[in-house]
């Protein structure tokens, strides 16, 4: 089982579906450094799906943690 969204290919469609913002905040995010968060969390639903993803910059995410 793994927690992080690998594949460059589905990277750059998750990115693509958010218009290449975070997900929260709406600030544009930097290509090279986003993160792949899970809606639910992975602690609770042990898979990632890229339908169940969302793009964040880096601050939301670790603010989000997993709540």
């Amino acid at each position: 089982m793994t927690r992080t969204l690998r594949s460059p290919r589905k990277r750059r469609a998750l990115f693509n579906a958010a218009n290449g913002q975070c997900q929260q905040c709406g600030i544009a995010l930097d290509p090279h450094d986003w993160h792949a968060d899970h809606i639910e969390p992975w602690c609770r639903t042990r898979r990632t799906n890229v339908h169940e993803l969302q793009a964040l910059c880096p601050t939301c995410n670790l603010r989000k943690s997993a709540r």
